[in-house]
């Protein structure tokens, strides 16, 4: 009996000693941009990363000088005259998030240049890479991607 009240004790001490890794921001990014190019491949399956770098990092401040209720409104109005709802959805989102932030000097929005490798419509691979737009939300959410 001891010796199983001992080895139970073991393995729960173990267990609960063993950290759980926690990704970087960086690695979030990368899933998180991941997940948003992923569905735009042509073969998703052979997608392979290549490099991310975090090209630029706008403060809530400094975000709040380009993303406000003038630039959604001058959006929408573009929207009518030349329909664009992936941009009204990125200014909506970017700026219902500054709206809740309290912190003028928190991270808000990040630049990300990213480059990964996947096959096109002939089987041939190819490298291509991307501008991202990632919001400081607890998603990491890609508001932007395009490629260059």
């Amino acid at each position: 009996m001891k010796k199983l009240a001992l080895f139970l004790l073991t393995i729960s001490l173990a267990i609960s000693c063993n950290p759980k890794e926690e990704l970087t921001k960086e690695e979030k990014i990368q899933k998180s941009i991941e997940a948003k190019l992923k569905p735009l491949m042509k073969d998703s399956a052979s997608y392979e990363f290549v490099s991310m770098s975090i090209s630029r990092t706008f403060s809530v401040s400094e975000r709040r000088e380009v993303i406000n209720q003038n630039k959604l409104e001058e959006v929408e109005a573009l929207d009518k005259k030349l329909p664009s709802p992936a941009l009204v959805k990125q200014v909506e989102t970017e700026l219902s998030f500054l709206q809740e932030q309290r912190d003028e000097t928190k991270e808000a929005t990040y630049y990300v240049d990213f480059t990964a490798k996947g096959s096109n419509s002939f089987g041939g691979v190819v490298t291509s890479t991307y501008s991202a737009t990632v919001i400081n939300d607890e998603k990491l959410t890609v508001v932007g991607l395009k490629k260059k």
